[in-house]
């Protein structure tokens, strides 16, 4: 599941919502069941949170409407909701046996006929309401595309064709904060894909070497120092500077040890947010297994607190593949399926903003 959350930008016009999609999301999402949270609907609505998941198997609607209500927005107190459909083609492997391909029926849809996954709509639509939560919209549209047609599920008057992503206010407000919007999920899989296999194993020789030395050379102030190689190296990113491959490789050795990765994780909270998550994803991209983990949950977590749920979602896809028992990966995992805002989930690291200062013993060195 993808998250972006408190988007507050009023959209009104379904074409408006639809191009924005992308930006809200992260990428362009195809075949995919998108809901948007809606607030404060007495007064000037605002979206909350944006939800993206596979098209789910139709046998499996009450289920779906179940975990939406359990999971996601089970602490968001959410009035309303807008629901999109991207595309028709559903998961079917999810789908239970009893089904017997039944649910392959409902596919197809022209211009005349009904629109694709009415029936998963219609379920999730009444199980919401049972919960108090109304729905605003309920649109179909086959891709997002500027020009392409959408319509609405229960009013056959409700069509109009997508506006332009590329020109969506919502495109703008993400560009102006420096965000990245990629044409499909798999081009931001890449983002965070090994690079070749001759870097990994040169830099999987070298970290061996590093852990042996360090194994001869036993320092209890280890954990003080590394800290300052860490921070010595974000704020090196953070004025300009490049890293030489040796700096990476201490940097990577010192997030290695869960000590220091839990205080760096409070450079999320601060003004070295960014070069620390431009420090972790390369770092990403770069290490051997082993070593990955660690970072990739730095990178997972500083994407997720800022509201990049695409991109923390990626990360922890690297994680689930190398170490799916990795205790911090689940816990990170399983605050994203739950829709925890990422206000709540910074709590668990606001600690490691005063040990860093405190282990340091720099003023604002965090």
């Amino acid at each position: 599941m993808t998250t972006r959350l408190n988007t507050q930008i009023s959209l009104s016009d379904p074409g408006d919502v639809l191009a924005a999609l992308p930006h809200m999301i992260g990428f362009n999402p195809v075949n995919s069941f998108v809901v948007l949270t809606l607030h404060d609907l007495t007064g000037t609505p605002k979206f909350g949170m944006t939800l993206r998941v596979d098209l789910p198997c139709p046998a499996n609607a009450c289920t779906f409407g179940e975990f939406l209500l359990t999971g996601p927005l089970s602490r968001k107190n959410v009035e309303g909701v807008i629901m999109v459909v991207v595309g028709d083609k559903p998961n079917y492997s999810g789908c239970p046996e009893s089904c017997g391909g039944r649910c392959h029926e409902s596919d197809e849809s022209g211009p005349d006929s009904e629109p694709p996954m009415l029936g998963l709509i219609e379920v999730v639509r009444k199980t919401l309401l049972q919960a108090g939560i109304v729905t605003a919209h309920a649109l179909h549209v086959p891709e997002i595309a500027a020009g392409e047609k959408w319509r609405c599920y229960f009013d056959e008057g409700c069509r109009g064709v997508v506006a332009d992503p590329k020109e969506s206010a919502m495109g703008a407000v993400m560009a102006a904060e420096g965000s990245v919007t990629f044409g499909s999920r798999e081009e931001l899989r890449e983002l965070v894909a090994p690079e070749s296999q001759e870097v990994i194993s040169r830099w999987s020789a070298k970290l061996d070497a590093l852990t042996e030395e360090a194994i001869d050379s036993y320092d209890p102030s280890r954990v003080t120092e590394d800290l300052r190689k860490v921070f010595g190296a974000i704020q090196r990113i953070a004025a300009g500077s490049a890293l030489t491959e040796d700096d990476l490789l201490g940097v990577l050795q010192a997030v290695a040890d869960v000590r220091v990765r839990d205080i760096v994780m409070g450079t999320a909270l601060s003004e070295l947010a960014r070069p620390a998550e431009e420090l972790w994803l390369t770092l990403v991209r770069k290490a051997p297994d082993p070593e990955l983990v660690e970072v990739a949950a730095l990178l997972a977590f500083s994407a997720y607190v800022r509201g990049e749920g695409a991109l923390a979602g990626v990360a922890l896809e690297r994680i689930e593949r190398v170490r799916p028992e990795h205790t911090l990966g689940i816990l990170l995992r399983q605050a994203m399926d739950a829709g925890i805002p990422p206000a709540e989930l910074a709590v668990v690291a606001q600690h490691s903003v005063d040990d860093v200062q405190l282990l340091l013993g720099e003023e604002g060195g965090c």
